[in-house]
C-alpha cells in the first residue's frame, strides 16, 4: 500500500491580501472593474508565493479554499498561474465541507489574505458579515481564523499571512504559529505585492522548518457557542421564513440552542454541528428599528 499524499490546507480570503487599502479597497469587491483588474492579482502574488514555497518541503497536494465571497463560482485567484498540485476548492459555504476534502497525512494548514475578527482593529475587520458582533466557543472569543481553526480542530496553524491585526489574532490563539503581516492601517503600511512574495515565502520556510513547535486549536467537547449581533442589529427568534424554519430545527432541535434578542447560544459534542448552527442562527438577524 502506497503513502498518503502529504497534503497542506490553505484557507484564502481576500481582505488581508497585499496592497489592497482603503483607496483601492473596491479591489476586494467581487466582480467590481478593481477586482478583475487588481485585486485578483494582488492576492494570487500572495497565494503563490505560499505554494511555492510550500512545494520546496515535498507537499503533493495543495488545497486552497477560496473562501472570499463564497457566492460566486468564479475564484479571487487566477488559477492558471499556480503550481499544478494546487487543488482550488470554490463552492457556497456548508461547514465541514473543506474538512472532508483533506483525505490524505495534512502536515498543516496555513491561512492567506485574512482580516480581523470584528472590533479586532485592521483594515476591514469582521467576521463573516457586518451582522455578528461576537462569536464565542468554551468562552473564547473568535472572527474567521477561530472558527477555521476549530473545524480543523487540533490541526498545526503553520502560518498566517495577511493584515498586521489578523496575525496577532492568530497568534493569540497559536502562539507558535508563523505571522507575516503584509500590511497595517494603523501604520498607514500598504506595501506592493511585489515586495512581500519574499516576506511570505520566507515566513513559509520558517514555518515548515518549525513545524514541531506549532499548535493548533485544542477544545474539548462539548462545544459551548455564543453569537451576538453587531450594534444596531437584533435577532428576531419570531421571524417566519422556510429558512428560518430550518434554521431553528437546525439551532434548537439537533444543538440544543436558545434564540433571544440579544443573542443566541447553543451546545453540541460535534464541532461541524455547531459551526451548522452558528450559520443558522444568521437566518433570524434583522436591523433594528
Amino acid at each position: 500500500m502506497g503513502r498518503k499524499k502529504r497534503q497542506l490546507y490553505v484557507l484564502c480570503d481576500m481582505e488581508g491580501a497585499s496592497q489592497i487599502s482603503p483607496e483601492n479597497r473596491k479591489a476586494m469587491h467581487y466582480g467590481s472593474t478593481l477586482w478583475t483588474q487588481e485585486g485578483r492579482g494582488f492576492l494570487t502574488s500572495d497565494v503563490k508565493a505560499i505554494c511555492e514555497a510550500a512545494n520546496e518541503f515535498g507537499i503533493d497536494e495543495i488545497i486552497l479554499n477560496d473562501s472570499h465571497d463564497y457566492g460566486h463560482r468564479e475564484p479571487n485567484v487566477f488559477v492558471g498561474e499556480l503550481p499544478a498540485n494546487v487543488r482550488v476548492v470554490r463552492r457556497p459555504y456548508l461547514p465541514g465541507k473543506p474538512r472532508h476534502m483533506v483525505k490524505g497525512d495534512l502536515v498543516g494548514m496555513m491561512i492567506v489574505g485574512m482580516h480581523a475578527m470584528h472590533g479586532g482593529g485592521g483594515f476591514a475587520p469582521h467576521t463573516i458579515s457586518g451582522h455578528i458582533g461576537e462569536i464565542t466557543i468554551n468562552g473564547i472569543k473568535i472572527g474567521e481564523i477561530g472558527l477555521e481553526l476549530a473545524l480543523f480542530m487540533g490541526t498545526k496553524l503553520l502560518a498566517i499571512v495577511g493584515e498586521e491585526a489578523a496575525v496577532l489574532e492568530a497568534k493569540t490563539l497559536c502562539p507558535n504559529t508563523v505571522g507575516v503581516s503584509v500590511k497595517s492601517l494603523e501604520r498607514d503600511w500598504f506595501p506592493h505585492a511585489t515586495g512581500t512574495r519574499v516576506a511570505i515565502g520566507e515566513g513559509v520556510r520558517a514555518a515548515f522548518k518549525q513545524r514541531e513547535e506549532a499548535t493548533g486549536l485544542d477544545l474539548k467537547p462539548p462545544y459551548c457557542f455564543t453569537m451576538k449581533p453587531a450594534d444596531a442589529y437584533r435577532l428576531d427568534p419570531n421571524r417566519k421564513s422556510f429558512l428560518s424554519w430550518l434554521s431553528m430545527i437546525t439551532l434548537c432541535g439537533l444543538a440544543k440552542g436558545h434564540l433571544s434578542e440579544d443573542q443566541a447560544t447553543w451546545q453540541t459534542n460535534n464541532i461541524s454541528l455547531g459551526l451548522y448552527a452558528l450559520h443558522s442562527t444568521r437566518a433570524f438577524i434583522v436591523k433594528c428599528t
